[in-house]
Order: C-alpha cells, then sequence, then structure tokens
C-alpha cells in the first residue's frame, strides 16, 4: 500500500533580512509590538534535558531547526509528507517500510541536501548507548538500508502497523546531517546543528532560553512571518503570566488556574486542533506480578492490593479535579491510552466508567475496611509525586488535588518534590515506589499506548506485572489480521479496566495563552510529547 498526500504546505517565500540576527535576539531593548515583529517569544516549563543531541533528551522538543521523515496536518492531525518524506509504503505484514526523501530538500548553512545517508547516521546516533528518547529500545531491532539517494528502507522483526508515529510529531527520529558530522564531529552538533527545517539554530543559553532565525527561500516554501522564535525555559507560571503581559512573551503554557487570570486580562487561550495527550496517576513497580516480592519490593507496596487500587480511584471526584486542572473540554479517561480514534476503544468501559470509578466516599471507607487498612499493611503511606514537565503545567496540581481527596478519605500520603527526570530515572532504574503523573502524549495509537505502559512488549520498566496483560502483549505484537488487533486491544482494556491499574484522568488539548494584541492566531494539532508544534504558523497581528 502506497500513501501520497497532496497537503504539502507550499507558501511564498518572503525575502527576510537576518544580518546581526543574534544581536538583534539576544541584546536588543526593544519590546511588546515592535519586538512581535522582529523575534516571537514562547515562554514554557524547563525542558528535562537541555541539549542539541536530541537522541539524548526524553523527546519533549524536537528542536524547530531539524525535521523528521513524517509531518502532520495542523487541523486534522493526520500523517502529510510536509516533512522530509515525499512519500512511503509497507509491505503487507508491516515488517518493511519505505520512504522517499523529497529530492528538494537540503540543510542549512550549506551543507548539502537531504539523502537517505543522512536518515542512516542519524538512526545510528539514536539508537546509541546514550539515547533516552521515549521508545527507542524498539528501533534498537531495526535495519534500516540506503536503497538509493532518496530512498530510504527499515526492515524490523516483527510488524509495526503503526511505525509512521514513531517519525511523526513523535519524533524517534530527527535527521542531522552526515556531512556535518564527517567535518566537525559531534562537537558540530552540539555548537550548531545543521537542520533542515523553516528555522536555523542560532544559539542557546543553558536552562534559560534557545533561540532560532527562520530561513529565507526555504526549501519547502514555507515562510514564517517573523525573523526569530525565542523559547524561554521559566519555571514559574506566575512568572510566565507577567512575561505575557508586559508583551515581554507572545505565547506561554500556564496552568488552568492562570489562564482564567489571563483571559480576564484580555489575553487569548488558543488549543489543539485535536485532542494532544491523555494524563493519568500511574501506579509504578510490578504490583500485579505474583512473584515480585522475590526479586523486588512491589507486593508491599499499599497499593499491590486491588481493595486499595479500588478505593483510591472511588476517592477522587474526577469532575472537580478536571475543572480545576483543565476547565471544559476535556474529557475523562476510561483507560489510559485508550482513544476513540483508535483500534481496541470499548464503548462498554466508557459506559461503564462512573458505576466501577465514580466518585464514591462510602465505599471507600467500605474498601479500606475490608482490606485493613492501614493495620494491615507494614507501609501504608503512598508516596505521590510533585513535578513538572514541559506542556504539563497542571502536574503539580493534579498530585496536590489527588492528595487532599486521599487526605479527606483517609489514605496516608507521603509527598515527593522531584524533578522529571529524577522521577523518569528512578523509574527507568527499577527503584520507584511511588504513584506519579503521567502524559501520553501525543495520544498513541492504542497498540502502542498500552504496550508501553502496562506490559513488557515496549517499555518493561513500565510493566506493571500483569502475565495476562503481558501474554496479551504478546500476542500483539505478532498479529497483523485489523479485526484480531482490535479485539485483542479491547480485552487488555478490560483488564486494565477491571483491575484498577491505574488513575485514568483525561484526555485534553494542548493549550497555550497568547497575548492579544500580538497574536492573532496559531494552528497546531497537539501531535508532539509538549503539545505544541508547527511553529511557522504562529500567525502575528
Amino acid at each position: 500500500m502506497t500513501y501520497t498526500f497532496n497537503t504539502f504546505i507550499r507558501r511564498t517565500s518572503r525575502a527576510v533580512t537576518v544580518a546581526s540576527l543574534a544581536g538583534t535576539i539576544l541584546g536588543s531593548a526593544m519590546t511588546g509590538a515592535a519586538q512581535a515583529q522582529e523575534t516571537v517569544v514562547v515562554a514554557v516549563s524547563p525542558l528535562g534535558a537541555d541539549s542539541n543531541l536530541y537522541w539524548t533528551t526524553t523527546g519533549a522538543f524536537i528542536l524547530p531547526s531539524l525535521q523528521t521523515l513524517v509531518g502532520q496536518d495542523p487541523e486534522t492531525g493526520k500523517y502529510d509528507n510536509s516533512q522530509l518524506a515525499e512519500s512511503w509504503e509497507h509491505n503487507e505484514d508491516f515488517t518493511s517500510w519505505t520512504f522517499r526523501l523529497h529530492p528538494e530538500a537540503r540543510f542549512n548553512d550549506d551543507w548539502g541536501p537531504v539523502t537517505s545517508a543522512d536518515v542512516v547516521h542519524s538512526f545510528n546516533l539514536h539508537i546509541g548507548d546514550d539515547a533516552k528518547l521515549s521508545g527507542i529500545s524498539n528501533f534498537r531491532e531495526i535495519e534500516v538500508t540506503a536503497v538509493d539517494e532518496h530512498t530510504v528502507r527499515f526492515d524490523m522483526p516483527s510488524p509495526e502497523p503503526n511505525f509512521l508515529f514513531s517519525h511523526a510529531g513523535r519524533g524517534s527520529l530527527a535527521i542531522y546531517s552526515k556531512a556535518q558530522f564527517d567535518a566537525e564531529g559531534i562537537e558540530g552538533y552540539e555548537t550548531a546543528p545543521a537542520g533542515s527545517g523553516p528555522f536555523k539554530y542560532v544559539g542557546r543559553e543553558t536552562g534559560q532560553s534557545i533561540t532560532f532565525s527562520t530561513i529565507a527561500d526555504h526549501w519547502s516554501g514555507v515562510a514564517p512571518e517573523f525573523d526569530a522564535i525565542e523559547f524561554r525555559w521559566v519555571s514559574e507560571p506566575s512568572t510566565r503570566l507577567a512575561m505575557l503581559s508586559a508583551g515581554e512573551a507572545h505565547a506561554v503554557t500556564l496552568p488552568r488556574d492562570l489562564q482564567d487570570d489571563a483571559v480576564e486580562a484580555g489575553q487569548t487561550v488558543l488549543v489543539s486542533s485535536e485532542g494532544a495527550m491523555q494524563t493519568t496517576m500511574l501506579f509504578t513497580g510490578q504490583f500485579l506480578n505474583p512473584e515480585a516480592e522475590e526479586n523486588r519490593d512491589a507486593r508491599t507496596y499499599a497499593w499491590a492490593d486491588k481493595r486499595i487500587r479500588e478505593a483510591m480511584n472511588r476517592a477522587l471526584d474526577r469532575d472537580a479535579i478536571l475543572e480545576a486542572l483543565y476547565g471544559e473540554g476535556v474529557r475523562k479517561l476510561p483507560v489510559y491510552t485508550m482513544d476513540p480514534r483508535f483500534p481496541g476503544y470499548s464503548e462498554e468501559l466508557e459506559a461503564r466508567f462512573e458505576e466501577a470509578y465514580g466518585y464514591d466516599p462510602e465505599r471507600v471507607a467500605e474498601l479500606l475496611e475490608e482490606a485493613g487498612y492501614p493495620d494491615n499493611f507494614e507501609n501504608p503511606k503512598i508516596p505521590l509525586v510533585v513535578t513538572s514537565l514541559a506542556g504539563n503545567p497542571e502536574f503539580a496540581q493534579m498530585a496536590e488535588l489527588v492528595q487532599a481527596y486521599f487526605d479527606v478519605a483517609g489514605i496516608q500520603t507521603e509527598m515527593r518534590e522531584q524533578d522529571w527526570a529524577t522521577g523518569n530515572t528512578a523509574i527507568r532504574g527499577f527503584s520507584a515506589d511511588f504513584v506519579t503523573p503521567m502524559r501520553n502524549a501525543p495520544v498513541r495509537p492504542s497498540a502502542l499506548g498500552v504496550q508501553i505502559f502496562f506490559t513488557s512488549e515496549a517499555s518493561p520498566h513500565l510493566d506493571v506485572g500483569d502475565p495476562e496483560l503481558n501474554r496479551l502483549g504478546a500476542a500483539l505484537v505478532a498479529e497483523t489480521d485489523p479485526q484480531k488487533r482490535d479485539a485483542t486491544l479491547e480485552h487488555m482494556f478490560t483488564r486494565i479496566f477491571d483491575s484498577y491499574a491505574h488513575l485514568p484522568m483525561a484526555t485534553v488539548p494542548a493549550s497555550v495563552v497568547v497575548n492579544s494584541d500580538l497574536v492573532e492566531g496559531w494552528t497546531f494539532p497537539g501531535s508532539t510529547s509538549s503539545g505544541l508544534s508547527h511553529f511557522e504558523l504562529i500567525d502575528l497581528k
């Protein structure tokens, strides 16, 4: 089957003078609307990793100067050829995918055309020992071949029906210039990685900001209507709001309560055209593994008892929590990673959610008494992680709200403040003994999501230890029949639902607050890990 799209964005390039740009960006005293025509400023939470080597980050932020193979339509989120692949095809059982590159694609700074050799080179960098990208372990099983100068083929040991997801907004593979690497080595990438996107890397102030200029006459025809874009890492949401109000930032991410303040002050909230992420509070440890006590402490966790997991779920007034976190427009999520856009979606679980997971303090008391909580538990305290993550300013509040409801219900908790990288390191090191906010962003195809967050197939460190889920996951990997895959996925979601294997929260769009005096609009599909993308479409007044 061959996919070819005609939605590739082509716009008339405009001449842009970028001389003396660095001085303009870093040293200009201009503020407000006058500055808006020169440099767009986007203020977001600090990243978990601050590096120009994309594969060494968790993948939350793809440098706008770099490109992936597959693009996504800004309005529908559907895969398109607005990035480096002009078209693609797969064999019948999805074990071989072939991509054909745009022949006119070129790297910035005269590093030459983008070829299949650049894709192979970048692939090998991304699967190295220093790679930290989520899901990259699957790539290590793949063989990549440069068929000709503009054709590259990926061969894998098992079917990958959702392979495009890895090459689109999820960004498991960003394409770097092999010519630059051959001339400058890794130092060249660290100093100024040449990309092929409509933006050019200018510079980074570690822990503070990163800046890009726009490319005049970009090979794709894309032409941003501003000269540069600067991303500032700002921890305090109130500081980001102040920057927005003062005209020092054109767009910022804010938690819900501050979004309301911004709207009252006349600013505008823009949301992604599609659901951008799912959120949950995820139990860690292989608490469903009947043999876990032999090699880990997972069976000593309070949430190893199903009655406690059900009580924790029923202790939460999700309507109130989600209204406080996200406001209107979000959907309660019956099962984390299940989405009506993808196979395996169960209307039955959607219908049963209130009955099985609805806010019910009386039932919570009954369940805790039946379990003998807290006296029957050696360690009754449940640690909740308070953390922040780029694109998810609500995470800290989510943990605090959950803690408040647990406290009212009589469930003992312990709040642990830690940065995202620390928590992620603990999870990957199998030493995480806490409940943590987690996101599925961008919303993965169901088969990928359920494998990553609940089984040993894709990300073993997140395996909940359920033998039946792992059996179904293994069967799903080998199955290519669409109807059988759908049935297996629904079975997995039902298993997760009935075992109360997590604390599902919501499906939400990505949101960004823009200065109404400076920004007219911005269409983005919420398809990347941070929710933000398509920066070239920021429309200034």
